[in-house]
């Protein structure tokens, strides 16, 4: 079974990003904000933020999936204190799995998971 998942993972690596299943769904992130995103094609939108009753930042996105990369432009929005933008790449580890790896404006998050 083992090898049968890393088969399919490396398949799914080798096919165009609109072979990875849809990214859609609430993301969790070890800046310990929650993300929602929605995915259209190789389109991608999010809204993020800390605390939705109390959050000290809150941010929307807007990008695109190319390869086995999420490259995205993100703004923090006014439900938060904090104002800051910048550009994200992010790496899908899996289709359940991202990871940073370029970061402007002093984004703190690093690591997107989804159950």
């Amino acid at each position: 079974m083992k090898q049968l998942k890393t088969l399919l993972f490396l398949v799914m690596f080798s096919l165009p990003a609109l072979a990875f299943a849809d990214l859609t769904g609430r993301w969790s992130c070890n800046d310990g904000g929650t993300y929602y995103l929605r995915q259209i094609g190789r389109e991608i939108y999010w809204y993020g933020e800390l605390s939705p009753t109390s959050p000290n930042w809150s941010n929307v996105a807007v990008g695109q999936v190319i390869g086995n990369q999420i490259r995205l432009r993100w703004a923090d929005v006014p439900k938060g204190s904090i104002m800051q933008s910048g550009n994200l790449i992010l790496r899908l580890d899996t289709p359940n799995r991202a990871t940073a790896t370029y970061k402007t404006g002093g984004f703190g998050g690093s690591v997107w998971t989804r159950p």
